[in-house]
């Protein structure tokens, strides 16, 4: 993507030493994540340099699955082992030149991220020499688009941070660098998941809308209970065609219950043929994308600057799935 390893910080969860060997030569820095991984990488990178990631006990999410600090998860190193980390370093040679942490993913009230960026600074004064800081991402964006949902206030985020920030670096004259992770906030709301309703049918008093985008393809609503907003494309329709709304459930094509898109949805009717456009599909679902099922991965296309509709990524194949691999049995022990 044009970036060099001077540009990437490897922040990495429970790997082994081959890995984090390997990142080592191929990042400005690895980040680890509890006193056993910072063992393994001074045994396998003697001299090297690494950050650690801190837990600052305060958590922030839209899902208890993406809580990534705090005592109920299993990310980072609590405050009272950083002597210990000092002497794991100490005893492999290792320069500790940052810290890291991530509260969690998707908030949209920025007193957590603050609360807890004040928290790390708080904790760099532990350390001598460190060249960054990386306070983590999670801001969110509104998936709830048609019921109004109000956005996170970036602008006042930024201007509260930045105070926070030139205020200690003025007080302990710090000259390194400090990183954000927008993640999701720049690509989610650029990506739209489209798919094609292939049945409708009715279970009891259920109605179920059955489209060609299975789990595989838009995992998150399993995942995570996430919801994307739906919007119903036919052709030489008009929103006056719309017709009475009523709770329906759109599911995928995976042989899985839990292959929900959209649950209890109140949408006009739909009816085979239908394209549905599932909002906000830009992080987190063609990355988690699968072929589970022998279900291929769908096409990518790119709407440019101009209008233009480029192919940038085809529509996956049957023969784009992996092989089987050969299968040699197993020579039994010779019986006594």
């Amino acid at each position: 993507a044009g970036f060099t390893k001077a540009d990437i910080v490897y922040v990495c969860n429970n790997v082994t030493g081959e890995e984090l060997a390997a990142a080592a030569g191929n990042s400005r820095v690895v980040s680890v994540d509890s006193l056993s991984q910072l063992d393994l990488f001074g045994r396998h990178v003697p001299g090297g340099r690494v950050m650690i990631r801190v837990n600052p006990g305060i958590g922030a999410r839209h899902h208890k699955k993406v809580i990534t600090a705090g005592k109920e998860t299993k990310f980072g190193i609590d405050p009272d082992l950083f002597d210990d980390a000092k002497a794991i370093c100490a005893r492999h040679g290792l320069r500790l030149v940052g810290i890291n942490q991530h509260v969690g993913s998707l908030f949209m009230n920025a007193d957590a991220y603050l609360k807890a960026a004040e928290w790390v600074l708080e904790a760099a004064t532990e350390f001598d020499g460190l060249e960054i800081i990386d306070f983590g991402g999670g801001f969110g964006i509104p998936y709830h688009k048609y019921e109004d949902e109000g956005r996170l206030d970036i602008a006042e985020l930024g201007e509260k941070f930045t105070a926070l920030l030139a205020g200690w670096s003025a007080k302990h004259d710090y000259k390194g660098v400090f990183i954000i992770e927008p993640g999701r906030y720049v690509p989610a709301e650029s990506g739209l998941c489209l798919g094609t309703v292939t049945a409708v049918k009715n279970n009891g008093m259920t109605r179920y809308a059955c489209t060609d985008i299975g789990f595989n393809i838009l995992p998150r609503p399993m995942l995570y209970d996430s919801f994307h907003d739906v919007e119903i494309y036919r052709e030489g329709a008009s929103p006056e065609d719309a017709g009475t709304e009523f709770a329906q459930n759109i599911v995928g094509n995976i042989c899985e219950t839990g292959d929900i898109l959209a649950k209890e949805r109140v949408l006009p009717e739909m009816t085979e043929g239908d394209v549905l456009g599932f909002l906000d599909a830009g992080a987190y679902c063609y990355s988690m994308a699968s072929s589970y099922n022998q279900r291929v991965r769908p096409a990518e296309v790119l709407i440019t600057a101009s209008g233009e509709a480029q192919l940038i990524r085809r529509r996956a194949t049957l023969d784009d799935l992996p092989g089987p691999v050969p299968y040699t049995p197993l020579a039994l022990p010779t019986e006594r």
